[in-house]
């Protein structure tokens, strides 16, 4: 897209653009007033790359911009001009990029399987082990679990079923009306959020939760450590949990479509 609207710029244009301070601008970095190009896009992603690295390395609290102008090998100018909004939009940015990967990760997993279960089954598993393996993720649980805890509980947890129920929903479509589709979503995201993120050992130690939920008792950090979904379990559970329940809201619907109207006059 970027080339295709460069491509529209008069080749005049294109000379002053290029010209007008070209040995003053890093590599990567284009001037103010270019349209957009793969360049700026190829240095947006450098940024946030080297990002999700200084995070999965310090953490977010102690990552700062200087940290990933120095990963991105950058300079804290250009970083700035390609996010105005500093560490906090570099961040925000960085997770949205990162849960439109996952789910397109996600997506292409479950591309070919036609039976219900089994994509049930494999969206558990696969979801469990992208989460298991994102280092910057891993670091943040572990070490700074209060900047994630609010985001995985109370309301802010609708935020989060909401985009993965919308996600999943298409999956189920053929089998279960829209909203049901949606509904099941939601309940398989909790049922991977519950046996992911809090296995019996996930927590250390979890006998008292203090009133200061980033720490445990005793005063120690409180961590959390994920865990993936083995087959055999993520087999069992959606065939205990959540099958059955399918069967229920496809009888359901059934019969709703086979029940006669009534008419009122």
């Amino acid at each position: 897209m970027g080339l295709a609207l460069v491509d529209r710029v008069p080749e005049s244009d294109r000379r002053s653009i290029g010209e007008a301070g070209a040995g003053s601008l890093e590599p990567g970095v284009v001037a103010p007033g270019t349209p957009p190009s793969l360049r700026a896009a190829d240095s947006r992603a450098r940024v946030l790359n080297a990002a999700a690295r200084c995070v999965a390395r310090f953490g977010i609290s102690k990552t700062t911009v200087e940290d990933v102008a120095r990963e991105a090998r950058l300079s804290r100018a250009t970083l700035y001009r390609l996010f105005p909004g500093g560490r906090d939009e570099i961040v925000e940015t960085m997770v949205a990029t990162e849960m439109r990967a996952f789910f397109a990760r996600l997506a292409a997993r479950l591309e070919g399987i036609d039976d219900y279960e089994e994509r049930i089954v494999v969206a558990m598993m696969a979801a469990g082990e992208e989460l298991v393996a994102h280092e910057a993720l891993g670091f943040v649980l572990a070490h700074e679990p209060e900047l994630v805890l609010p985001h995985v509980s109370f309301a802010e947890l609708d935020r989060l079923l909401e985009i993965a129920s919308a996600f999943f929903a298409p999956y189920l479509a053929g089998l279960l009306e829209p909203e049901d589709a949606r509904r099941a979503g939601e309940w398989v995201t909790r049922l991977v959020l519950s046996h992911v993120a809090c296995p019996s050992n996930a927590v250390d130690p979890w006998s008292v939760l203090p009133a200061d939920c980033s720490r445990a008792a005793g005063g120690r950090p409180l961590a959390l450590h994920l865990s993936p979904l083995p087959e055999q379990r993520a087999r069992w559970l959606v065939r205990t949990f959540v099958m059955p329940g399918l069967r229920v809201l496809t009888g359901a619907s059934r019969q709703s479509v086979q029940a006669p109207s009534e008419v009122t006059v």
